[in-house]
């Protein structure tokens, strides 16, 4: 006779291969709380024909429960050593981490249980770490995040692998078919009565929303499962047109990535979003934090007709639009503090921040009639001695261009060589008292000029590197 304590190890087995989940005698941590799912998982781990992985059981205990969740701790034990495979326990009291991070029970706990887990998963070197998630929790999670708002990622569910190794092998199976293996395979299991409280969303999914809606869809669990599955394969096709258009739209140096505006406005919007998406993830590692309002900001920014522009959104990150380019920038530190004067009291060479440098020669008059490289300015030190000093730009500032009469922001100058809102800042200016002499690298003054009494001039060459 068939039953499924026979078959059910078989599925799950073939589930594992489609999905290349882990290979025959592959290390993989068993996420075990003592609970009829994750029990089920150990027992049909222990038991999938052909694969006969290596099993660490790894047991987190949240301390939430006073001797309940001790009594937990204690039957993980006797499972491990009934399976005889090793046991890692970890106690994390997840109340007081939740009020130290203020962050919510819920929260805490995931944010533990991963700390723990993949630390283990990286010090036993192994595969994978498999959770018991089965198509019930799936279920679950579409609805969930479907309340929360969601898109098409969302909507896709839970993956049965995710990119930090973590794997779901019973996907594919019902939480009633875990009770029927659990019971004709006489197992004992945990249970744990929070997972009776309501005042979680989950819970209260589980318990109040999902039986209502089986009056209009008997079989709304399989349904909301299955459009999970056809939206993870959109998902991932939608994943990897962005990832293509990122490579060949965006450019990336260091914690930075710049891209074309034109290039991404001509993406329709659904693929525009997604490459916005992808991008915060790459920079953030995650997307935790990020809404649907960060996006539509980050689109803004792309139909704005200001040339400049900036947004600060979650995780420190900075967008930034600079004339055709979109910059997405992560910051790990505070910035230095802005640069005051640097007395320059002659020829020599004087460091500036950021690896930047200017180096003053005194040359013969004569060099004015060489062709100047943009780095370069002559400038006229009888009508402009020593000292001078060099400062960044201040809102205000003004020059009088080389060839005018009259003076002009250095704003505008900006403006005119379309230099980045974000790098305006950066650029030093040469000033003899009160007079501005040289925008370096961009633009010198008429006062700064030679004249027909100039016997010698001072070459100045700005070096950013």
């Amino acid at each position: 006779m068939t039953t499924i304590s026979t078959t059910l190890p078989a599925h799950v087995a073939r589930s594992i291969r489609e999905q290349r989940l882990f290979a025959p005698g592959d290390t993989i941590i068993v996420a075990l709380s003592g609970g009829a799912d994750s029990t089920a998982l150990l027992d049909l781990l222990s038991r999938l024909p052909g694969l006969s992985p290596r099993l660490v059981a790894a047991h987190l205990n949240h301390c939430l429960r006073g001797p309940e969740s001790d009594r937990d701790e204690e039957f993980v034990r006797s499972l491990a050593e009934q399976y005889r495979i090793p046991l890692e326990c970890r106690r994390v009291d997840v109340k007081e981490h939740s009020r130290r991070e203020r962050l919510n029970l819920e929260d805490a706990g995931r944010r533990a249980r991963i700390g723990f887990l993949s630390e283990l998963r990286d010090s036993r070197q192994a595969t994978a770490v498999a959770l018991a998630h089965h198509a019930d929790d799936q279920a679950e999670t579409v609805l969930m995040r479907l309340l929360r708002g969601a898109g098409p990622g969302g909507l896709a569910g839970m993956p049965y692998r995710n990119g930090r190794e973590y794997i779901r092998p019973l996907l594919g199976v019902t939480r009633a078919e875990l009770a029927a293996y659990l019971a004709e395979r006489g197992l004992a299991w945990r249970e744990d009565e929070s997972n009776q409280d309501t005042a979680f969303l989950r819970n209260r999914i589980r318990h109040d929303l999902l039986p209502l809606l089986e009056q209009y869809n008997p079989a709304i669990r399989e349904r909301l499962a299955a459009t999970a599955a056809v939206m993870s394969d959109e998902h991932h096709l939608l994943n990897q047109l962005a990832m293509e258009v990122v490579d060949r739209a965006c450019t990336m140096d260091g914690d930075t990535y710049t891209c074309s505006v034109k290039h991404l406005t001509e993406e329709p919007p659904a693929l525009r979003r997604r490459i916005l998406r992808l991008l915060l993830e790459r920079l953030a590692g995650n997307l935790d934090h990020f809404t649907g309002r960060h996006i539509a900001a980050m689109e803004h920014l792309l139909d704005s007709p200001r040339p400049n522009a900036a947004l600060n959104l979650p995780q420190r990150i900075t967008v930034l639009r600079e004339y055709g380019s979109l910059v997405l920038r992560r910051t790990f530190a505070t910035p230095l503090p802005a640069m005051g004067e640097l007395a320059i009291t002659g020829t020599g060479h004087y460091p500036l921040p950021g690896g930047a440098s200017l180096t003053l020669t005194s040359v013969p008059a004569a060099a004015v009639f060489e062709p100047l490289a943009s780095d370069t300015a002559l400038i006229n030190p009888d009508r402009n001695p020593f000292p001078w000093h060099v400062r960044m730009f201040q809102n205000g500032d003004r020059i009088v261009p080389f060839g005018m009469t009259g003076s002009k922001k250095v704003k505008e100058l900006f403006i005119d060589a379309k230099v980045p809102l974000s790098q305006r800042r950066s650029i030093p200016l040469l000033f003899c008292g009160d007079t501005l002499l040289w925008v370096c690298g961009l633009r010198a003054s008429q006062l700064a000029r030679l004249d027909d009494t100039s016997d010698r001039a001072i070459r100045a060459v700005f070096s950013e590197t």
